[in-house]
């Protein structure tokens, strides 16, 4: 083949009520280690559900209560997406966008969904993933002996039982659905595909080739439609004009946001002043009214005093005329009466008279309030005319800091508003432009995808087309990658520590054999855990060295099951429990390493409770890529996947 297929995962996000929970991972080996029961394998398998797999092993309390939402970001022969999943929906569309996870804003996502059964515009996951890998969608026979058996065709899910190894399936005596006849004969005929055995499947693969040629002429037709559209509508067919156009509007935007907050700062020095002068403003009126109210009050108690003097007035001219009339008195008959000059009464002249002493003291008394009374009127009179030339000068102050108020206004703020008002507007269309210029990238992206699939499609014939020469020429024999797959497992298994290595072969149905026995005949689970392991790297080593339709990726959880971890004092170091753990790592280095080798992307991602030595070592340290550490009593470590729980 032209290339290899390929397939990286780099982060898995989880979108929760509080906040996010992400791994990062890099190709090379990859570690996620920690004690029981803090969501390790989660990872795997939340992994594994956003690539179409089920969501039932990761709906457990914890998860649930925190999490809405998983995201993952992979590339398929190095292209980066990003798949989007509903925790608990897993019926519900499958978003796929064309981009990092933090670009997927500005670009339309793929719906997508999750299984065959499910009808969504953008169809099948697991054929977007086998497109995009270059994998052809073949039909796979579910018996290979019956020349009737019904076929179904190939889904990438068929590809994943190859690829993650689970916490069950190590070292299991059903591994690979075994216990179930049907289905392992059916991923007996997936092996076959991915080994590129083509048997008695030159018919197949001619008709899968017309099917896939006439799917990339439909492409080709669509994008040509797409092509004149989108010249009609006046949207440019360069991404780079839209970045280009992007970036300006930005910009723009923090141009017009840096002249606006400078504007809001001389706009507040102004205000500042401003307000400072209406204070002044204020306080004056304050003191005007105080003033205004201070004359008014005078002028009221003038008033009350002027007619408390004319009351006395009244009171000093009645003792006067009494005093002039007393010598009169005295020839009138007693037996009369006569008015009393103060309050007119009549009384009669027997009336004893008031002494003469008495009416001069009276007179005295009303002589001086009535003194009193024109010195407080008089000093009042002063007191109000100073009053008001003070409001006369207050009121000129008033109207000479108003105009000043005013003119600032006019000069200073109007102009700093109206600029303001002015850059907010242009703000508004700038934000309009720049969401009309996302519009139309995210739509000329969506031209793009149609071209990337032209591109995956022609990767798909291309291979299909080498694998009808190869099968013409008679290059794909059986027994040739039998004994291929043989000689890797047998190296595997004398470098694992396992003692008495001898009796191996592999069967036609890719099952090997360890002291001529099947691996599924074998008691020890120590034995069929450093076997299985052993399937899985021989597996993905081929996938290095030859041509085949499965990408270099492999998860596994939990490897060390089944194998002591603690060295008795008699063991024989190289041959104990432990040695045979550590081994298993050592040869999981020796793929990543001819992966390294090869220039070939490669990814191995393994969870485990312990962590083996030999990762400790000085020269391995940077050999591996360590996702999470999770520690339950170390506050220097999350405790867990769900930290917060």
């Amino acid at each position: 083949m032209d290339s290899k297929p390929s397939l990286v995962v780099h982060r898995l996000i989880l979108m929760g009520i509080n906040g996010t929970y992400e791994s990062n991972f890099k190709t090379g080996l990859n570690i996620i280690r920690g004690s029981m029961d803090s969501g390790k394998s989660t990872i795997l398998h939340m992994i594994n559900y956003c690539l179409g797999g089920s969501n039932k092993k990761i709906l457990y309390e914890e998860v649930k209560a925190k999490v809405r939402t998983i995201f993952l970001e992979v590339s398929f022969n190095g292209k980066v997406f990003t798949i989007e999943r509903s925790l608990r929906e897993q019926r519900t569309a499958v978003k796929v966008f064309s981009c990092s996870y933090e670009d997927r804003a500005d670009v339309f996502p793929q719906f997508m969904a999750a299984d065959s059964t499910g009808a969504m515009p953008d169809g099948w996951l697991s054929d977007f993933i086998l497109e995009q890998l270059g994998i052809a969608r073949v039909k796979i026979k579910e018996s290979l002996v019956r020349v009737n058996a019904d076929e179904d065709r190939l889904s990438f899910r068929d590809l994943m039982k190859l690829m993650f190894l689970k916490q069950t399936e190590v070292g299991s005596d059903a591994l690979l659905d075994y216990k179930n006849q049907v289905v392992f004969i059916k991923n007996v005929a997936v092996q076959k595909f991915v080994y590129n055995i083509h048997d008695e499947r030159m018919a197949s693969l001619q008709t899968q080739r017309k099917l896939e040629s006439d799917i990339l002429r439909q492409l080709k037709s669509t994008q040509e439609t797409l092509s004149k559209f989108l010249k009609d509508v006046g949207v440019p067919l360069d991404e780079f004009a839209f970045g280009d156009k992007i970036d300006n509007a930005k910009q723009l935007i923090q141009d017009l946001d840096d002249a606006v907050e400078k504007v809001k700062v001389d706009f507040a020095f102004n205000s500042v002043a401003s307000i400072e002068l209406r204070k002044t403003i204020g306080l004056l009126r304050s003191e005007l009214d105080e003033k205004n109210r201070n004359v008014i009050a005078i002028k009221k108690r003038i008033t009350d005093f002027s007619k408390l003097k004319s009351t006395y007035r009244i009171e000093l001219d009645n003792i006067q005329l009494s005093k002039l009339a007393r010598p009169f008195l005295s020839n009138t008959p007693i037996e009369k009466t006569i008015a009393c000059p103060m309050c007119s009464t009549d009384l009669p002249i027997a009336t004893q008279a008031i002494p003469e002493e008495e009416i001069d003291a009276v007179e005295r008394s009303v002589n001086n309030k009535l003194s009193g009374l024109d010195d407080t009127i008089k000093n009042a009179l002063e007191r109000a005319g100073v009053l008001q030339s003070e409001a006369s000068a207050l009121e000129l102050q008033i109207q000479q800091h108003t105009q000043l108020f005013d003119t600032n206004n006019l000069s200073s703020l109007s102009p700093l508003i109206s600029m303001i008002e002015t850059a907010e507007k242009a703000k508004v269309q700038a934000h309009v432009d720049l969401a009309s210029l996302k519009k139309n990238l995210s739509i000329y992206r969506k031209y793009g995808e149609t071209q990337e699939k032209i591109n995956s499609k022609q990767s798909v014939i291309s291979n299909l087309d080498l694998l009808i020469k190869d099968i013409e020429a008679g290059l794909t024999g059986v027994q040739e990658i039998i004994a291929k797959l043989k000689g890797t497992f047998s190296r595997y298994m004398e470098s694992s520590g396992v003692q008495n290595v001898h009796g191996i072969s592999y069967s036609n149905q890719f099952v090997p054999s360890f002291r001529n026995m099947s691996y599924y005949d074998h008691l020890s689970g120590g034995v069929r855990t450093v076997m299985s392991i052993g399937i899985y790297i021989t597996r993905l080593s081929y996938a290095l060295e030859a041509s085949c339709n499965i990408p270099p990726f492999l998860m596994i959880d939990t490897p060390g099951q089944n194998i002591g971890r603690k060295r008795s004092s008699d063991d024989n170091d190289s041959v104990s429990d432990p040695a045979i753990y550590e081994k298993i790592y050592s040869q999981l280095l020796n793929v990543v390493n001819l992966a390294e080798d090869k220039s070939i992307p490669c990814q191995i991602i393994v969870v485990d409770n312990d962590f083996p030595d030999i990762l400790s070592n000085p020269a391995n340290i940077g050999k591996y890529h360590l996702v999470k550490h999770f520690q339950k009593d170390n506050p220097n470590f999350e405790k867990g996947l769900i930290h917060d729980a």
